[in-house]
């Protein structure tokens, strides 16, 4: 795996993770509301789109890895693979709340 195309794996899950965490995290409105109350599934929805990323991130990862016949490419490829486990287990620990 040559380091652009490294580069560019990094920079989609930061895309992707970012754009996730943004959606889940949104700015408080300025004004009140004035709609009706109505229930709200943006949040499980959003904790599930972002645990299936990186799951499958994950998984496409260490596949990767595990099919590369070069020792460092298949080096980086588990790092991305680490990478996205440790970021799984840290936005569990962080959104486990939305998901009842």
């Amino acid at each position: 795996m040559p380091k652009r195309i490294f580069y560019i794996w990094i920079a989609i899950f930061v895309l992707v993770t970012g754009a996730l965490n943004w959606l889940l995290n949104p700015t408080p409105p300025t004004s009140p509301s004035i709609g009706g109350g109505g229930y709200d599934l943006s949040k499980p929805v959003y904790t599930l789109l972002l645990w299936a990323f990186l799951i499958l991130w994950t998984s496409i990862a260490a596949v990767t890895g595990m099919i590369s016949k070069d020792t460092f490419s298949a080096r980086r490829a588990f790092l991305l693979a680490a990478i996205g486990a440790l970021m799984a287990i840290i936005f569990f620990a962080i959104y486990r709340q939305n998901i009842h």
